[in-house]
């Protein structure tokens, strides 16, 4: 094989490969680096082989989004499953959704941003955005249960809480928080908001 003659690929999952070279890629330098070509490249395959796994340029970002909500929603499995006490999943959660946004900066901007603003045009974008949000209603069942407070309604709470840590993370990637202070800052706040809620 001639010095620039392109790498045959010999793994065996293409699209996984290409997904990570995305992701290190995205956070090194953000979205504009992102190409299908640059990404052949990078895993040293012929220009046209990602292609046979994404549609084009948006197809791949939409994967790289998809991919960030599913870790997003292993972290906040892994924090429920830790903490017995739902006020404390609640609260702890903020926290760690903080973390995941300052350990994430562009793929949680990507996820987040504009760009997929209407998710129904791809169907597992959709489905992987909407899990946390139910990860988070259950917790709030599960606060509801064992306090039987007068709760906001569930959508209402789910949407103050995730405010919350949404807010603090990105002022800490902007700079208007400080990074180190920032997840506990979330984990304050969730509580004293919880707090609020039970009457405590």
């Amino acid at each position: 094989m001639s010095p620039g003659e392109p790498r045959t690929y010999h793994h065996g999952d293409l699209r996984s490969a290409l997904l990570c070279a995305a992701l290190a890629l995205l956070e090194d330098e953000g979205p504009n680096a992102l190409s299908l070509r640059r990404l052949a490249r990078t895993v040293g395959v012929s220009p046209m082989a990602p292609y046979h796994h994404f549609a084009d340029r948006e197809a791949l970002l939409a994967a790289v989004a998809t991919l960030g909500f599913e870790r997003l929603q292993e972290r906040k499995l892994e924090t429920e499953r830790a903490h017995a006490s739902a006020r404390e999943a609640l609260a702890i959660g903020a926290a760690a959704y903080v973390r995941f946004i300052l350990d994430n900066p562009n793929l949680y901007r990507l996820m987040k941003g504009p760009v997929f603003a209407d998710r129904t045009l791809y169907p597992d974008l959709q489905r992987a955005a909407a899990a946390p949000a139910r990860t988070l209603l259950t917790v709030l069942g599960r606060l509801q249960a064992e306090h039987a407070p007068a709760l906001p309604p569930a959508e209402e709470a789910a949407q103050m809480l995730w405010g919350l840590a949404h807010g603090i993370g990105t002022l800490a990637l902007d700079g208007q928080v400080r990074r180190e202070a920032a997840p506990d800052l979330a984990q304050s706040a969730a509580t004293a908001m919880i707090d609020g809620w039970l009457g405590t």
